[in-house]
């Protein structure tokens, strides 16, 4: 998974612009049979909104490349997550291991998106999250809220993240 650096432009002046908040074009190619992995019993119980079953919607949280390709790879190594896996152990095994501190930057969607897709690849395949990476989540969907204008979709998941006590 590589990480994507967004760039913005500069205004006459030499100067950068400044960046708005706006919708999201990331489109990716839809996954295989068009239905996401089997989740954990304990997932399908708390978080029953369509948005966690929508494989291409942009605010879901498997919908974008990001969430995609995490949840696939993770669903082929399932055996590997134990009880002690935490969000974190997702994000360094990826490479992405400096994400975390990216979150603090509030134009750094990509840093949130990233959080997002390995938060909730790791409640759906394991049906838990650490109590660390349930927070470092809701920080990344925070992000995602104030930068996209608080989509319905981001809204549910902080929502129900925040009510989940698995």
């Amino acid at each position: 998974m590589a990480a994507i650096t967004v760039l913005a432009g500069c205004n006459h002046s030499g100067q950068a612009a400044p960046v708005q908040s706006r919708p999201s074009t990331t489109t990716k190619a839809p996954i295989p049979g068009g239905q996401l992995p089997k989740a954990a019993p304990a997932f399908t119980a708390h978080f029953s909104d369509p948005v966690y079953e929508d494989p291409a919607g942009e605010f879901a949280p498997f919908g974008t490349d990001e969430g995609s390709d995490m949840l696939s790879e993770w669903d082929e190594r399932r055996e590997e997550l134990g009880p002690d896996t935490t969000v974190t152990d997702l994000l360094e095994d990826a490479g992405l291991s400096d994400v975390s501190a990216d979150l603090d930057n509030p134009e750094d969607v990509d840093a949130a998106t990233i959080t997002v897709a390995a938060g909730f690849t790791l409640l759906r395949l394991s049906g838990r999250i650490d109590d660390a990476g349930k927070k470092l989540t809701l920080k990344a969907l925070d992000v995602l809220i104030r930068y996209y204008d608080s989509p319905s979709e981001v809204l549910r998941q902080r929502a129900d993240l925040k009510s989940w006590r698995g």
